[in-house]
């Protein structure tokens, strides 16, 4: 039994190591290429006889433009997770801890939503934002993702979880609403909002599609879909792209260092699979 126990493991230890180098290798491939001149960017990565260089960085950072597109990310992504948690923790509350009437049928309208593919609203999105003025405003891309059913699903299942006798002691001191989902659930919640920020960040940092169609203005553009408008006569130059592609992931990989210990936590409390 024991020898069977190891030998599985083992083929379970191999496994994970495959899979873990089929995840890393487009990165440490897209590293690679961001030090090569345009016409070694598609040779094999442990191929002899490539130049590396920092051109394709100082050209990314020399770009009138690209520490407006890390802005006008920064700013988009930090105002959207603001509103989102301000927004999200009122309604996972509500729906965790009070009793309305409709509360279900609420609840599973909101779940529903999230079987609608986002691209089949992108034109009616277009023509509501063209006809409210937003167009080219970072308000564009802050305002549809303020909402998210996924983290609100999230919260409500982590608040379910908190006992009842801390709002029953908190009440019987006198304590409102306000003051046990500020002072109890949300301290004891850290894990499920890590998670909540760190996904956020992600989601919104990477978004290509929104930006792409709703802000036409090059100053105003957010710096993953601004990656395109490193070109050549020959079409994209890739060592360029991503050498801003390198430069647009430090935010992430710096956030995930600082929560990944609340993310494994959040992940593992809230059941999430995949």
């Amino acid at each position: 039994m024991g020898k069977s126990l190891k030998k599985n493991n083992i083929v379970f230890t191999i496994v994970m190591w495959i899979l873990a180098i089929l995840m890393v290798y487009p990165f440490i491939m897209m590293v690679a290429i961001s030090f090569r001149p345009s016409g070694q960017a598609y040779m094999p990565l442990f191929s002899s006889g490539i130049l590396y260089t920092l051109r394709n960085y100082n050209e990314v950072l020399t770009h009138p433009n690209f520490f407006d597109w890390y802005r006008n990310t920064i700013v988009t992504v930090a105002v959207t997770i603001i509103i989102r948690l301000a927004i999200t923790l009122l309604a996972a509350y509500s729906f965790s801890r009070l009793r309305f009437r409709g509360k279900a049928l609420i609840l599973g309208f909101l779940v529903a939503t999230m079987m609608v593919p986002g691209e089949t609203t992108m034109v009616p999105r277009y023509l509501y934002f063209q006809q409210i003025h937003i167009l080219n405003t970072l308000w564009s891309i802050v305002l549809p993702e303020a909402s998210e059913v996924f983290y609100l699903i999230l919260l409500t299942e982590f608040f379910s979880s908190i006992p009842g006798d801390f709002t029953e002691a908190a009440a019987i001191d006198g304590a409102g609403h306000g003051t046990v989902l500020f002072k109890i659930f949300v301290p004891l919640s850290g894990p499920a909002i890590a998670t909540t920020i760190l996904f956020s960040f992600i989601n919104i940092w990477n978004n290509f599609l929104d930006p792409y169609l709703f802000i036409n203005r090059i100053s105003m553009q957010l710096i993953t879909p601004a990656l395109q408008f490193f070109q050549e006569q020959g079409g994209a130059n890739m060592p360029v792209q991503m050498a801003g592609s390198s430069l647009a992931l430090i935010p992430v990989i710096i956030l995930f260092i600082f929560t990944q210990k609340y993310f494994v936590q959040g992940v593992a409390s809230a059941g999430i699979k995949g």
